[in-house]
């Protein structure tokens, strides 16, 4: 099977591209750093098996950062069969310097000069044809979104697999290139059995090391050379990033404007995707009533274990797939539009006091949606200390799977105020963070270095890419639902039934009631449910949903006849398409399983409820990461970095939570003696 190569700049589509070629569903964005680690899909193209290896984006072969180390490993220690160079053709001074640099490896290349679209749209002429005869090389001037690019790169892959390879010689000053020819030639000498393209590499790396800046002009000599067949007016091609990049980067009101679209983004999450949220907890319901008359003969424990365990925790987990749609999907349009590179320039100045850079704020705003691929992204960070610290204070970023807590609370305690509420928190797991990460960089005593980050320019947003990245995640949600999910949800119900058959003399409840002592001082160990939940939590967030939901529906509660309930199942949903796009913007709507908040608002009916239900939400938040994420941290720093996260994560919360309910307790004593 032969290998296949992409590399180029950050940012440049190769990820695209092998998408596109491949259907393999990498994460695709308008940011640098997208790709930080190697990745490979396998492909068939008639009669011929290639390997498609999607490299991390790099501007130079030196191995000064981390992507640099992962892609020039690999060039040197693996067989590769065909380089293809992807270049944005929008900013090819840049990248021809990475070009030059990847011919002198002496592997067939390809260059694809990507976003081809866009040097039509600025005026922009470029003289391939003679650029290709300079080079040496074939160029494709295509974009990724053209489904008849991707059959034209496919055939020129194959063909270059065919044809015979001599090597490239390199584009220097005639003194330079009469010296890489002597040094070919003694090496031949000393060396008569080494095939002439190891020794023409050999000889190009020996000439670098020898003449280090008299090589260093000619590459930028050979790049002005290219570049006099590229006509471009470079105002006219920055123009609308310049203009667009005044406003949301300015220095006054940029920060702003920031938080602004990070609340109304939270906001609409919330709000579009409740009435989908409401029709799922009712197909869940449907599901079960189906079962119940199917299984109706069966013994009582495991008609209880498929409906009460199986069904209404899996159900109920299942049911907050909108919400995670809807989070991936902004998310998208922002790594698509460049607007997430900025968001990492704006933070920038705000991380540094904090012992953290820019970049490590977009690590923390992947955060939002998981914290796996956030502790990975956490790789684009070039100091040492500074990612170990990140990854540490990543999983205090509330991720999506905590989310439908936040809204089943909400509804229950804060009618008409969910999403402030979950604002606030999301607030405070980012405020939190920070701090954590301020008191880990104290012992280091020093300044942040300076981040340098390519600023890409602004695009309009590809919804295939975007559905194409909402789907991938849906989807390993799903599977993970459906996997460790499914198994904790098991393991579960067996300690809510188990001994006796009654949730209120299983081992959970004996657990929960146990261990309540322990959790009162926090307002919410009154209700042993709660304090149950947690421990399946660490399996996934998504748990204690499904748990209480197991808990605390009214078993006594006779089904709707079930014809009527399919017909109202078919109906609602036509409902939840409506009021989804009409409720976008309306903050006071909710859109959930009404039964179910019911029972959760029956928890505490105290004054201090509210206060109780917070603090709950609050240890939530802060409770030890799921296995996922603990997974992440050992594979990625090791044992030890993942150990202390754990410990961070047992003391936090309840020091947090406690705190919150102390204080608010005495608030609201002072409050009732005045």
């Amino acid at each position: 099977m032969k290998t296949a190569a992409f590399v180029g700049n950050p940012n440049a589509g190769k990820t695209a591209w092998i998408n596109a070629l491949s259907d393999a569903g990498f994460e695709v964005g308008n940011w640098p750093g997208v790709t930080v680690e190697r990745k490979q899909a396998q492909v068939q193209w008639g009669a011929e098996k290639l390997t498609l290896i999607d490299l991390p984006g790099i501007y130079d072969l030196q191995k000064t950062n981390n992507e640099e180390q992962i892609t020039q490993d690999f060039l040197e220690s693996q067989p590769v069969d065909c380089l293809i160079n992807v270049l944005d053709a929008t900013h090819l001074q840049r990248a021809l310097r990475l070009t030059l640099k990847l011919r002198m490896l002496q592997i067939p290349m390809i260059l694809i000069f990507n976003f081809y679209d866009e040097v039509l749209k600025n005026g922009i002429e470029i003289d391939a044809v003679k650029l290709s005869r300079r080079l040496v090389c074939p160029i494709l001037c295509v974009s990724a979104f053209d489904k008849q690019a991707v059959g034209q790169v496919k055939e020129t892959i194959l063909a270059m697999l065919k044809e015979p390879f001599s090597g490239y010689r390199p584009l220097l000053t005639q003194p330079l290139e009469e010296a890489w020819v002597r040094q070919v030639n003694t090496l031949q000498l000393a060396q008569p059995f080494a095939s002439s393209l190891a020794l023409q590499k050999q000889a190009y790396m020996q000439l670098c090391e020898a003449q280090p800046q008299a090589m260093h002009q000619a590459l930028y000599q050979a790049i002005d050379s290219l570049m006099s067949h590229v006509r471009q007016d470079p105002q006219r091609r920055l123009l609308k990033t310049r203009l667009i990049d005044a406003v949301l980067l300015h220095r006054i009101w940029g920060l702003p404007l920031l938080l602004a679209m990070s609340f109304a983004m939270l906001m609409l999450i919330y709000n579009g995707s409740s009435p989908y949220v409401g029709w799922l907890n009712q197909l869940t319901l449907w599901m079960q009533h189906g079962c119940q008359l199917l299984l109706a003969g069966v013994p009582a424990w495991l008609r209880s274990l498929v409906c009460d365990g199986l069904l209404a925790g899996i159900g109920s987990v299942l049911s907050f797939l909108p919400l995670m749609a809807f989070l991936y999907f902004f998310l998208g349009l922002l790594e698509e539009s460049g607007y997430m590179a900025r968001i990492a320039f704006l933070m920038d100045r705000l991380m540094r006091p904090f012992g953290c850079s820019g970049k490590a704020f977009v690590s923390l705003l992947l955060g939002l949606g998981c914290n796996v691929p956030a502790v990975m992204a956490t790789r684009v960070i070039e100091e040492e200390s500074s990612r170990r610290r990140t990854a540490l204070v990543v999983p205090l970023i509330s991720c999506g799977a905590r989310l439908p807590i936040y809204l089943l609370f909400a509804a229950a305690f804060f009618p008409g105020q969910g999403g402030v509420i979950v604002f606030t928190l999301y607030g405070l797991s980012l405020v939190s963070a920070l701090v954590l990460s301020l008191i880990l960089s104290l012992p280091e005593q020093r300044r942040q270095p300076w981040m340098v980050l390519e600023l890409p320019v602004y695009r309009r947003p590809s919804l295939k890419v975007v559905f194409n990245k909402v789907r991938q995640e849906v989807k390993n949600y799903t599977r993970k639902a459906m996997t460790v999910v499914m198994l904790a949800m098991t393991v579960l119900w067996g300690l809510t039934y188990f001994p006796s058959g009654e949730i209120t003399t299983s081992y959970a409840a004996q657990f929960g009631k146990a261990a309540s002592v322990i959790y009162q001082p926090l307002g919410f160990g009154t209700q042993w449910p709660l304090v149950a939940s947690l421990p399946g939590s660490i399996a996934a967030k998504e748990t204690v949903v499904g748990f209480l939901a197991s808990v605390l529906r009214d078993k006594a509660e006779a089904p709707l006849d079930f014809a009527q309930e399919s017909k109202n199942l078919v109906l609602g949903l036509g409902e939840a398409v409506k009021n989804s796009v009409v409720h976008l913007a309306d903050f006071s709507q909710e859109g959930q399983d009404a039964g179910l908040i019911s029972e959760i608002g029956r928890l505490f009916d105290d004054p201090l409820g509210k206060l109780r239900a917070y603090s709950f939400l609050v240890y939530c938040l802060f409770s030890i990461p799921c296995i996922m994420t603990l997974n992440a941290l050992r594979q990625e720093y090791g044992t030890k970095l993942m150990l202390k996260s754990i410990a961070i994560m047992v003391l936090l919360p309840y020091g947090m939570s406690l705190i919150l309910f102390q204080l608010g307790r005495l608030l609201y004593w002072l409050s009732m003696i005045r």
